[in-house]
């Protein structure tokens, strides 16, 4: 009887660990999920904003505003506190990539976001700054 028993409690536990454990994971991965959908839609608005420069005031100003204001507002709720923190400095710098510690910013911050979102840690920004914002001389 005491045998059935201890196996019986063997099992509730067991079963009950696998659940927690795999709740945490899924958890996890859908933070991830949000996070890198976050930084993906940031990413998004600010290639449209370079590529497509639309005219102060228009409707499609207007709608890409929005869109980078709810994708800003994500990363503050989903973000690393690494990739806020390179956030607020790209944002203290103007926000733009008129400058070299301006693009120098934005690239950390690129490299963070892809971190987070379970890449491998780019040490060398320098091609990722290539890639993103192009060969400068």
């Amino acid at each position: 009887m005491l045998t059935a028993l201890i196996s019986f409690l063997g099992v509730v536990i067991g079963a009950s660990l696998q659940y927690f454990f795999t709740k945490h994971i899924e958890n996890q991965r859908h933070l991830r999920d949000l996070r890198s959908q976050a930084y993906m839609d940031y990413l998004k608005c600010v290639c449209e904003q370079a590529q497509f420069r639309p005219k102060l005031g228009s409707k499609e100003q207007q709608e890409l505003f929005s869109r980078t204001g709810d994708a800003k507002s994500r990363i503050c709720l989903y973000g690393s506190r690494e990739a806020i923190s390179a956030f607020s400095n790209f944002e203290k710098l103007g926000a733009s990539m008129a400058r070299q510690d301006q693009r120098d910013a934005f690239t950390t911050m690129i490299s963070i976001m892809r971190t987070d979102s379970g890449s491998e840690l780019c040490e060398d920004t320098t091609d990722l700054q290539n890639v993103i914002l192009g060969v400068r001389e």
